[in-house]
């Protein structure tokens, strides 16, 4: 398979959100395992909550310690997985084939730094958002980088921080208005699917069919969603990154 030509920093956004599109279908099939099981993962804490019957309350956080373990492992896990998408994403738009073991062992080197260059990013957006609320917005746009120049750079985490915002500084307002329309057009797609999933559950609950398969199967499309959601942002910051990078 011949090597996928990704746009220069002078791309306009179309541009930008078209190679998107094109990396998201290319890659779709082979990297969509690791972007369900990453979401599977993720979801760790909140099905086991489900479990307890109590409802999520943001501003009362639960004091269960299974609960926090199982966010850490989610968090980790999640972390790992997304790295062996985007790498297994790298390697197809350079004309490769997947390769599970190397891809794995790749992401697990840089497994360390990617989660504590995304605390450190956290803390970041944390602090610019109590600050002033757009320092917080800037650090954020900057840091969807994180992943690619971690993956890609051999860099300290300080270094990688810093390195986000000098890529993303120039194209702040392309990255911006990529990632507004990525993700607006992610909600309409989320929206049009549980606008689906309802009218099926209302016409087969009619039907005389237990509500409690059919909520188990909207949860299992949700993950779905997600995870193809997963696979297009990773494509999304995969050019992104490569525009920001090149010098043309």
């Amino acid at each position: 398979m011949p090597e996928f030509k990704l746009p220069a920093r002078t791309a306009s956004v179309s541009d930008l959100l078209d190679a998107a599109t094109a990396v998201f279908r290319m890659t779709l099939a082979k990297t969509l395992p690791a972007g369900l099981f990453a979401i599977l993962l993720a979801a760790l804490p909140n099905m086991y909550w489900l479990t307890t019957g109590k409802p999520v309350d943001l501003l009362h956080p639960p004091r269960d310690a299974k609960f926090w373990a199982l966010t850490a492992v989610g968090f980790a896990a999640y972390q790992l997985l997304a790295a062996v998408l985007m790498l297994r994403q790298r390697a197809m738009l350079r004309g490769g084939a997947p390769d599970l073991h190397l891809e794995f062992a790749a992401a697990l080197a840089r497994w360390p730094m990617l989660l504590l260059t995304s605390v450190l990013a956290g803390l970041a957006v944390f602090a610019g958002a109590l600050a002033l609320v757009l320092p917080g917005l800037f650090v954020l746009l900057c840091f969807l980088l994180l992943r690619p120049v971690v993956l890609f750079e051999s860099l300290d985490p300080v270094r990688s921080l810093s390195r986000c915002v000098s890529l993303v500084r120039p194209l702040w307002t392309k990255v911006l208005a990529s990632a507004i329309i990525a993700a607006l057009v992610f909600v309409v797609c989320v929206i049009a699917v549980a606008a689906v999933l309802g009218i099926v559950q209302a016409v087969l609950i009619a039907l005389g069919v237990q509500p409690a398969p059919l909520s188990a199967f909207a949860a299992a499309c949700e993950l779905g969603v997600q995870a193809v959601a997963l696979v297009y942002f990773n494509a999304l910051w995969l050019v992104l990154y490569s525009a920001a990078s090149s010098s043309a």
